[in-house]
């Protein structure tokens, strides 16, 4: 099969999240990375994923590659991007996380809603707790989690002031193996590899969008031979990075 350009948004928040905006149903994101032409997208919620499973049928229906991903607050306050190659290994490891997460009441006012969407895009739930809250798994602890279910982690947004590793921690610890890395989506991979040593991981970028209009601002061109996980993970491993802004 001949190697194939595909665009990817791997960063996508819904409105599990309370920091999305509450136009970001799944319905409404599928149709919007669509009309970007993006070719695979990942909804990647705090702590959560209940609204995979809808997208990702969406997804199935409408010719578009949905990957089961989550966003993980580690204890130090560091956020990961989890990828997983069937939405049933993601259940698992999100199951443990939301075992390791502090039942803390949410305050919808401040905060915003949680919503968990049904197939006709109606509210099916709403979260009690607050989900963009620090879990109580180290980044290491969280790391091992994921392989364990066969997981692949990105740290996210690696370059900004709070919530990613440099800002907390000043390096990335070889021990964790990571491989791929985040940038902003704002951010130039050349400028930000003058300034860090970072020359020895793969850089992707995606878009970290919170509302339709920020879908796909900012995406990755995969080479991808297949359509399956194992292409997906190649792909995400090899120097053959093209972050793309819009």
């Amino acid at each position: 099969m001949p190697e194939t350009l595909l665009r990817a948004d791997l960063h996508i928040h819904s409105v599990l999240s309370p920091c999305a905006q509450r136009e970001m149903l799944p319905h409404c994101i599928v149709l919007e990375a669509l009309q970007k032409k993006l070719d695979v997208i990942a909804v990647t919620d705090h702590n959560a994923c209940e609204n995979v499973g809808l997208t990702m049928e969406l997804g199935q229906r409408f010719g578009l590659w949905v990957v089961p991903g989550i966003e993980v607050e580690s204890k130090e306050e560091i956020h990961f991007l989890c990828f997983f190659p069937t939405l049933d290994l993601l259940a698992l490891f999100n199951r443990e996380v939301d075992a390791n997460l502090s039942r803390i009441p949410i305050n919808e006012e401040i905060w915003g809603e949680e919503w968990v969407i049904d197939e006709e895009g109606g509210i099916k739930a709403k979260k009690k707790y607050l989900l963009t809250y620090p879990t109580q798994l180290s980044a290491e602890e969280l790391i091992t989690l994921a392989r364990k279910y066969q997981g692949f982690v990105v740290p996210s947004h690696i370059d900004r002031a709070s919530y990613s590793v440099l800002a907390n921690l000043g390096f990335i610890p070889r021990e964790w193996g990571i491989e791929t890395i985040e940038i902003s989506s704002w951010q130039k991979a050349e400028t930000l590899r003058g300034n860090v040593s970072l020359g020895e991981y793969v850089l992707v970028s995606f878009s970290d969008a919170h509302s339709l209009s920020e879908i796909g601002r900012t995406f990755t061109l995969l080479e991808i031979q297949k359509r399956d996980w194992t292409s997906l993970l190649q792909a995400l491993t090899t120097r053959k990075f093209f972050p793309h802004q819009s």
